[in-house]
Protein backbone atom coordinates (compact mmCIF):
# COMPACT_ATOMS: atom_id res chain seq x y z
CA UNK A 1 0.00 0.00 0.00
CA UNK A 2 1.31 3.48 -0.92
CA UNK A 3 1.26 6.42 1.48
CA UNK A 4 2.03 10.05 0.69
CA UNK A 5 5.40 11.05 2.14
CA UNK A 6 6.18 14.39 0.49
CA UNK A 7 5.20 17.21 -1.84
CA UNK A 8 8.57 17.91 -3.49
CA UNK A 9 9.96 16.08 -6.52
CA UNK A 10 13.17 14.20 -5.63
CA UNK A 11 14.56 14.96 -9.10
CA UNK A 12 13.69 18.51 -10.16
CA UNK A 13 12.78 19.87 -6.73
CA UNK A 14 9.46 21.31 -7.88
CA UNK A 15 6.09 20.61 -6.28
CA UNK A 16 4.96 17.01 -6.75
CA UNK A 17 3.18 14.17 -5.04
CA UNK A 18 5.59 11.64 -3.58
CA UNK A 19 4.46 8.24 -2.28
CA UNK A 20 6.28 5.41 -0.56
CA UNK A 21 5.59 1.67 -0.41
CA UNK A 22 6.56 -0.94 2.15
CA UNK A 23 10.10 -0.75 0.77
CA UNK A 24 11.26 2.63 2.10
CA UNK A 25 13.91 2.93 -0.64
CA UNK A 26 11.25 3.22 -3.34
CA UNK A 27 9.49 6.51 -3.96
CA UNK A 28 6.70 6.94 -6.49
CA UNK A 29 6.61 10.47 -7.95
CA UNK A 30 3.85 12.30 -9.81
CA UNK A 31 5.45 15.49 -11.17
CA UNK A 32 4.28 17.93 -13.85
CA UNK A 33 7.88 18.29 -15.05
CA UNK A 34 9.34 14.78 -14.69
CA UNK A 35 6.18 12.74 -15.21
CA UNK A 36 5.34 9.53 -13.38
CA UNK A 37 8.49 8.01 -11.90
CA UNK A 38 9.30 4.98 -9.73
CA UNK A 39 12.50 6.06 -8.05
CA UNK A 40 14.87 3.92 -5.94
CA UNK A 41 16.69 6.37 -3.69
CA UNK A 42 19.27 3.77 -2.59
CA UNK A 43 20.28 2.81 -6.14
CA UNK A 44 20.22 6.41 -7.29
CA UNK A 45 22.71 7.45 -4.63
CA UNK A 46 25.03 4.51 -5.27
CA UNK A 47 25.52 2.57 -8.51
CA UNK A 48 23.06 4.63 -10.56
CA UNK A 49 24.28 8.05 -9.41
CA UNK A 50 23.71 10.69 -12.08
CA UNK A 51 23.47 14.48 -12.25
CA UNK A 52 19.88 15.38 -11.29
CA UNK A 53 19.84 18.26 -13.78
CA UNK A 54 20.60 15.86 -16.63
CA UNK A 55 17.88 13.52 -15.42
CA UNK A 56 15.31 16.31 -14.97
CA UNK A 57 15.75 17.61 -18.54
CA UNK A 58 15.80 14.06 -19.94
CA UNK A 59 12.51 13.22 -18.23
CA UNK A 60 10.90 16.49 -19.33
CA UNK A 61 11.66 15.75 -22.99
CA UNK A 62 11.42 11.96 -22.98
CA UNK A 63 9.50 10.83 -19.90
CA UNK A 64 6.03 9.34 -19.73
CA UNK A 65 4.07 12.47 -18.82
CA UNK A 66 0.72 11.55 -20.38
CA UNK A 67 -1.77 11.94 -17.53
CA UNK A 68 -4.48 10.36 -19.67
CA UNK A 69 -3.00 6.98 -18.84
CA UNK A 70 -4.32 6.46 -15.34
CA UNK A 71 -2.69 3.08 -14.67
CA UNK A 72 -0.20 3.87 -11.90
CA UNK A 73 2.14 1.23 -13.28
CA UNK A 74 2.70 3.26 -16.45
CA UNK A 75 5.92 4.88 -15.24
CA UNK A 76 9.61 5.50 -15.78
CA UNK A 77 11.78 3.35 -13.52
CA UNK A 78 15.00 4.76 -12.04
CA UNK A 79 17.10 2.20 -10.18
CA UNK A 80 18.73 -1.18 -10.65
CA UNK A 81 18.10 -3.03 -13.89
CA UNK A 82 17.65 -6.28 -11.94
CA UNK A 83 14.71 -4.85 -10.01
CA UNK A 84 13.20 -3.41 -13.18
CA UNK A 85 13.40 -6.80 -14.92
CA UNK A 86 11.27 -8.19 -12.08
CA UNK A 87 8.76 -5.33 -12.34
CA UNK A 88 8.30 -5.39 -16.10
CA UNK A 89 7.06 -8.99 -16.00
CA UNK A 90 4.08 -7.68 -14.03
CA UNK A 91 3.87 -4.09 -15.32
CA UNK A 92 4.73 -4.11 -19.05
CA UNK A 93 4.01 -0.38 -19.46
CA UNK A 94 7.01 0.55 -17.31
CA UNK A 95 10.13 1.94 -18.97
CA UNK A 96 13.68 1.64 -17.66
CA UNK A 97 15.69 4.88 -17.66
CA UNK A 98 19.39 4.05 -17.76
CA UNK A 99 22.22 6.37 -16.81
CA UNK A 100 23.87 5.68 -20.19
CA UNK A 101 20.75 6.71 -22.13
CA UNK A 102 20.41 9.98 -20.22
CA UNK A 103 24.06 10.91 -20.76
CA UNK A 104 23.99 9.94 -24.45
CA UNK A 105 20.89 12.08 -25.02
CA UNK A 106 22.03 15.17 -23.09
CA UNK A 107 23.28 17.98 -25.41
CA UNK A 108 27.06 18.33 -25.43
CA UNK A 109 27.20 22.02 -26.42
CA UNK A 110 25.21 25.24 -26.12
CA UNK A 111 24.23 25.05 -29.79
CA UNK A 112 22.88 21.50 -29.31
CA UNK A 113 20.85 22.70 -26.35
CA UNK A 114 19.29 25.43 -28.49
CA UNK A 115 18.39 22.84 -31.15
CA UNK A 116 16.67 20.61 -28.57
CA UNK A 117 14.87 23.60 -27.03
CA UNK A 118 13.50 24.84 -30.36
CA UNK A 119 12.36 21.39 -31.51
CA UNK A 120 10.75 20.90 -28.10
CA UNK A 121 8.94 24.22 -28.41
CA UNK A 122 7.71 23.29 -31.90
CA UNK A 123 6.17 20.05 -30.62
CA UNK A 124 3.98 22.10 -28.27
CA UNK A 125 2.60 24.35 -31.03
CA UNK A 126 -1.10 23.99 -31.72
CA UNK A 127 -0.72 26.33 -34.72
CA UNK A 128 1.81 28.88 -35.98
CA UNK A 129 1.74 31.99 -33.81
CA UNK A 130 0.14 30.19 -30.87
CA UNK A 131 1.64 31.12 -27.47
CA UNK A 132 3.28 28.24 -25.60
CA UNK A 133 2.68 28.24 -21.85
CA UNK A 134 5.03 26.75 -19.27
CA UNK A 135 5.04 26.45 -15.52
CA UNK A 136 8.20 27.74 -13.81
CA UNK A 137 9.40 24.18 -13.25
CA UNK A 138 8.77 23.07 -16.82
CA UNK A 139 10.71 26.06 -18.17
CA UNK A 140 13.71 25.24 -15.98
CA UNK A 141 13.81 21.67 -17.30
CA UNK A 142 13.13 22.70 -20.91
CA UNK A 143 15.93 25.29 -20.92
CA UNK A 144 18.52 23.07 -19.19
CA UNK A 145 18.80 25.34 -16.14
CA UNK A 146 21.17 24.08 -13.44
CA UNK A 147 19.18 23.52 -10.27
CA UNK A 148 22.00 21.85 -8.33
CA UNK A 149 25.71 22.52 -7.83
CA UNK A 150 28.47 19.89 -7.94
CA UNK A 151 27.74 18.93 -4.30
CA UNK A 152 24.09 18.27 -5.18
CA UNK A 153 22.95 21.31 -3.21
CA UNK A 154 20.16 23.40 -4.73
CA UNK A 155 21.25 26.63 -6.40
CA UNK A 156 19.76 29.93 -5.27
CA UNK A 157 16.74 31.53 -6.93
CA UNK A 158 19.02 34.34 -8.13
CA UNK A 159 21.40 31.87 -9.83
CA UNK A 160 18.52 30.18 -11.60
CA UNK A 161 17.03 33.48 -12.74
CA UNK A 162 20.39 34.59 -14.17
CA UNK A 163 20.58 31.40 -16.24
CA UNK A 164 16.98 31.75 -17.34
CA UNK A 165 17.44 35.37 -18.35
CA UNK A 166 20.59 34.53 -20.31
CA UNK A 167 19.00 31.84 -22.48
CA UNK A 168 15.75 33.77 -23.04
CA UNK A 169 17.67 36.90 -24.11
CA UNK A 170 19.74 34.77 -26.51
CA UNK A 171 16.62 33.25 -28.07
CA UNK A 172 15.01 36.67 -28.41
CA UNK A 173 18.13 38.37 -29.80
CA UNK A 174 18.30 35.71 -32.52
CA UNK A 175 14.61 36.23 -33.35
CA UNK A 176 13.72 32.66 -32.33
CA UNK A 177 11.11 33.61 -29.75
CA UNK A 178 9.08 36.47 -28.41
CA UNK A 179 8.60 36.38 -24.64
CA UNK A 180 5.07 37.56 -23.92
CA UNK A 181 6.04 37.10 -20.27
CA UNK A 182 8.40 34.63 -18.61
CA UNK A 183 5.91 31.75 -18.81
CA UNK A 184 4.41 32.45 -22.24
CA UNK A 185 6.55 32.22 -25.38
CA UNK A 186 5.76 32.68 -29.06
CA UNK A 187 7.89 30.82 -31.61
CA UNK A 188 8.93 33.13 -34.47
CA UNK A 189 9.48 32.33 -38.20
CA UNK A 190 13.27 32.38 -37.79
CA UNK A 191 12.98 29.51 -35.31
CA UNK A 192 10.64 27.56 -37.58
CA UNK A 193 13.18 27.87 -40.43
CA UNK A 194 15.97 26.55 -38.20
CA UNK A 195 13.73 23.69 -37.06
CA UNK A 196 12.92 22.74 -40.68
CA UNK A 197 16.64 22.49 -41.45
CA UNK A 198 17.31 20.55 -38.25
CA UNK A 199 14.61 18.00 -39.02
CA UNK A 200 16.08 17.41 -42.47
CA UNK A 201 19.58 16.91 -41.06
CA UNK A 202 18.74 15.16 -37.79
CA UNK A 203 19.05 11.58 -39.07
CA UNK A 204 22.57 12.24 -40.38
CA UNK A 205 23.88 12.69 -36.84
CA UNK A 206 21.21 10.83 -34.95
CA UNK A 207 22.03 8.81 -31.83
CA UNK A 208 18.62 7.10 -31.99
CA UNK A 209 18.16 3.46 -32.95
CA UNK A 210 14.69 2.25 -33.87
CA UNK A 211 13.93 -1.24 -32.57
CA UNK A 212 11.28 -3.23 -34.43
CA UNK A 213 10.17 -6.11 -32.22
CA UNK A 214 7.28 -7.87 -30.55
CA UNK A 215 5.84 -6.19 -27.44
CA UNK A 216 4.71 -9.53 -25.93
CA UNK A 217 5.48 -9.86 -22.18
CA UNK A 218 7.65 -12.92 -22.80
CA UNK A 219 9.99 -10.73 -24.86
CA UNK A 220 10.80 -8.40 -21.94
CA UNK A 221 14.23 -9.94 -21.25
CA UNK A 222 15.07 -9.82 -24.96
CA UNK A 223 14.04 -6.15 -24.98
CA UNK A 224 16.40 -5.42 -22.08
CA UNK A 225 19.30 -7.21 -23.80
CA UNK A 226 18.75 -5.20 -27.00
CA UNK A 227 18.40 -1.95 -25.05
CA UNK A 228 21.59 -2.64 -23.10
CA UNK A 229 23.60 -3.45 -26.25
CA UNK A 230 22.44 -0.22 -27.92
CA UNK A 231 23.26 1.92 -24.89
CA UNK A 232 26.64 0.27 -24.34
CA UNK A 233 27.45 1.21 -27.94
CA UNK A 234 26.65 4.88 -27.25
CA UNK A 235 23.22 5.02 -28.92
CA UNK A 236 19.67 5.57 -27.64
CA UNK A 237 16.99 2.89 -28.24
CA UNK A 238 13.58 3.94 -29.55
CA UNK A 239 10.82 1.33 -29.05
CA UNK A 240 7.32 2.32 -30.11
CA UNK A 241 5.41 1.31 -26.98
CA UNK A 242 7.79 3.46 -24.91
CA UNK A 243 7.41 6.62 -27.03
CA UNK A 244 4.90 9.28 -26.02
CA UNK A 245 3.00 10.89 -28.91
CA UNK A 246 -0.43 12.24 -29.84
CA UNK A 247 -0.60 10.88 -33.39
CA UNK A 248 -1.70 7.73 -35.17
CA UNK A 249 0.75 4.91 -34.59
CA UNK A 250 1.93 4.25 -38.17
CA UNK A 251 2.88 7.84 -39.13
CA UNK A 252 4.67 8.23 -35.79
CA UNK A 253 6.52 4.95 -36.32
CA UNK A 254 7.66 6.01 -39.81
CA UNK A 255 8.78 9.36 -38.38
CA UNK A 256 10.88 7.56 -35.74
CA UNK A 257 12.50 5.33 -38.39
CA UNK A 258 13.34 8.33 -40.58
CA UNK A 259 15.02 10.05 -37.63
CA UNK A 260 17.03 7.02 -36.52
CA UNK A 261 20.64 6.30 -37.33
CA UNK A 262 19.86 2.64 -38.04
CA UNK A 263 17.24 0.00 -37.28
CA UNK A 264 17.28 -3.30 -35.41
CA UNK A 265 14.64 -5.83 -36.49
CA UNK A 266 13.94 -8.66 -34.04
CA UNK A 267 12.24 -11.36 -36.13
CA UNK A 268 11.46 -14.08 -33.57
CA UNK A 269 7.82 -15.15 -33.66
CA UNK A 270 6.91 -14.40 -37.30
CA UNK A 271 6.88 -10.68 -36.51
CA UNK A 272 5.25 -9.21 -39.61
CA UNK A 273 5.44 -5.68 -38.17
CA UNK A 274 9.22 -5.96 -37.85
CA UNK A 275 9.46 -7.05 -41.50
CA UNK A 276 7.41 -4.00 -42.57
CA UNK A 277 9.52 -1.60 -40.48
CA UNK A 278 12.78 -3.14 -41.69
CA UNK A 279 11.65 -2.85 -45.31
CA UNK A 280 10.72 0.80 -44.86
CA UNK A 281 14.14 1.52 -43.32
CA UNK A 282 15.93 -0.25 -46.18
CA UNK A 283 13.93 1.83 -48.65
CA UNK A 284 15.35 4.93 -46.96
CA UNK A 285 18.88 3.57 -47.37
CA UNK A 286 19.37 2.88 -43.65
CA UNK A 287 21.37 0.03 -42.16
CA UNK A 288 19.14 -2.70 -40.73
CA UNK A 289 20.47 -5.30 -38.29
CA UNK A 290 18.40 -8.50 -38.30
CA UNK A 291 18.29 -10.66 -35.17
CA UNK A 292 16.37 -13.85 -34.42
CA UNK A 293 16.47 -16.66 -31.88
CA UNK A 294 18.69 -19.36 -33.33
CA UNK A 295 16.51 -22.41 -32.71
CA UNK A 296 13.47 -20.87 -34.47
CA UNK A 297 15.12 -19.08 -37.38
CA UNK A 298 14.41 -22.03 -39.65
CA UNK A 299 10.67 -21.50 -39.23
CA UNK A 300 10.49 -17.79 -38.25
CA UNK A 301 12.95 -16.48 -40.82
CA UNK A 302 11.19 -15.48 -44.03
CA UNK A 303 12.69 -16.59 -47.37
CA UNK A 304 13.50 -12.98 -48.32
CA UNK A 305 15.72 -12.42 -45.28
CA UNK A 306 17.38 -15.80 -44.87
CA UNK A 307 20.16 -14.64 -47.15
CA UNK A 308 20.81 -11.60 -44.91
CA UNK A 309 23.58 -11.92 -42.33
CA UNK A 310 21.26 -12.33 -39.33
CA UNK A 311 22.42 -12.43 -35.72
CA UNK A 312 21.21 -15.79 -34.44
CA UNK A 313 21.17 -15.65 -30.65
CA UNK A 314 20.84 -18.48 -28.15
CA UNK A 315 20.14 -16.55 -24.93
CA UNK A 316 19.96 -12.92 -23.84
CA UNK A 317 23.63 -12.74 -22.84
CA UNK A 318 24.62 -14.10 -26.24
CA UNK A 319 22.26 -11.60 -27.91
CA UNK A 320 23.74 -8.66 -26.03
CA UNK A 321 27.32 -9.66 -26.90
CA UNK A 322 26.64 -10.38 -30.58
CA UNK A 323 24.59 -7.24 -31.11
CA UNK A 324 27.25 -5.01 -29.55
CA UNK A 325 29.93 -6.57 -31.75
CA UNK A 326 27.80 -6.08 -34.87
CA UNK A 327 27.12 -2.42 -34.08
CA UNK A 328 30.81 -1.79 -33.40
CA UNK A 329 31.85 -3.55 -36.62
CA UNK A 330 29.29 -2.18 -39.09
CA UNK A 331 27.84 1.07 -37.69
CA UNK A 332 30.37 2.91 -35.53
Amino acid sequence: MSIKVGDKCLICGDRAEVYSTNDINYKFIECNNCGRVNYNTYDFNSSYKIDKDILASYLYYNGKIDKLIEDEHHYDFIGSQKKFEEDIKIYPYAKYISKEECIAWYPKSFSEKVDVILIGFAKLLKFDGCPITFTDGQLLSALFIKRYNKDNIETSLNERNLQLKFILIYLEDNSYIKSMDQNNIMLLPNALSRIDKLQKDIALNSKYVFVAMSFAPEMSEVRMAIRSAIEQSGYIPRIMDEIEHNHQIVPEMLYEIRNSSFVIAELTGHNNGAYFEAGYALGLGKEVVHICKKDVFGTDGHFDVKQVNTILWENTEDLNFRLRKRIEATIM
